[in-house]
């Protein structure tokens, strides 16, 4: 009864073009919602790009993933480094376009399209360096809306290891007072490893380090990094009888999944080995004509001395 009496009311108290107009105003508000929807809603699925390319690489390619969800595609372009390299248009001729963008990049025309951007390399890896490295941008726009979608990729250069680094020198075991020597080197890669040595997982100081890096032979596109260190070993490196010495090689601010890492052991000699289980021994001192005479004495000895036999 409530409702048939508002709708008469409605149509009692509103004239025909009132009525045109509420309506178009609740059209434009759904509209408009319906379009506030739209943008906050991705179009890019992702960006498929290469983390490390390797330099020696005769192309890299890049796909861009959309959803344009019924939409008329106006446009695709590609950026590196904030400078346009191409674009795709489909309601052009030709609808691909090169630009010419950065120096030393070459955009394959035939194989980019509006999903695909190919980059073809040089001879010269040290060129492709330049030409590989970057942060490229795709950039998706629909026609009728007019909106607009971004994915960014960041595309690193290297020559990775293709093994841990090699640990070579360790002794199987050692006397207190005996010197260490050991040598890291790392499989050949660009830019050069950093090596990096541990000793009961504590970082050896570079001091008692010597670095060393040499252009491999191979493809002559990586170095070869070495690491040595020589140390005086000392009662306290031995904690349960035995040390650890590693070797970590990284690549300068490049990124990768895989530790490059190699670890071996030592232990205390036979003869030491009562040694590493007693507790640290004391100096004690006596006087005699002849002048004062040091003598090192375990804390257990140093009670029987003192006619003690027992703590409490």
């Amino acid at each position: 009864m409530r409702k048939t009496q508002m709708r008469n009311l409605y149509h009692e108290s509103c004239s025909p073009g009132m009525r045109l107009s509420l309506l178009a105003a609740f059209l434009f508000a759904v509209l408009a919602a319906g379009l506030a929807d739209l943008e906050h809603q991705r179009m890019i699925r992702k960006l498929h790009a290469p983390t490390i390319v390797d330099p020696r690489n005769d192309r890299i390619e890049m796909h861009c993933d959309y959803d344009l969800y019924g939409k008329e595609l106006y446009s695709v372009n590609w950026y590196k480094n904030d400078r346009m390299l191409f674009r795709y248009s489909p309601s052009l001729t030709p609808k691909g376009t090169v630009f010419p963008g950065e120096s030393d990049v070459n955009v394959s025309l035939e194989e980019s399209d509006g999903e695909r951007l190919l980059l073809l390399g040089h001879q010269d890896f040290r060129t492709n360096m330049r030409t590989y490295e970057g942060t490229y941008l795709c950039e998706v726009s629909t026609e009728k809306p007019f909106l607009t979608d971004y994915a960014v990729a960041n595309v690193s250069v290297a020559i990775l290891p293709k093994s841990n680094p090699v640990l070579e020198g360790l002794a199987h075991n050692y006397q207190v007072g005996e010197q260490l020597d050991a040598v890291c080197t790392s499989a050949p890669s660009l830019p050069p490893a950093e090596l990096t040595l541990y000793l009961n997982g504590e970082k050896i100081e570079r001091s008692l380090t010597q670095r060393d890096k040499t252009l491999h032979t191979i493809g002559e596109a990586s170095v070869t990094s070495r690491l040595s260190v020589s140390l005086r070993l000392e009662r306290q490196h031995f904690p349960g009888g035995g040390l650890r010495l590693a070797c970590r090689a990284s690549l300068p601010s490049i990124a990768t999944a895989q530790d490059y890492r190699t670890e071996k052991t030592a232990t205390l000699a036979a003869s030491n080995q009562r040694l590493a289980q007693e507790p640290p021994r004391l100096i004690v001192s006596s006087s005699s004509s002849s002048g004062t005479i040091a003598r090192v004495v375990s804390s257990s000895s140093l009670l029987a001395i003192l006619g003690i036999s027992k703590l409490f």
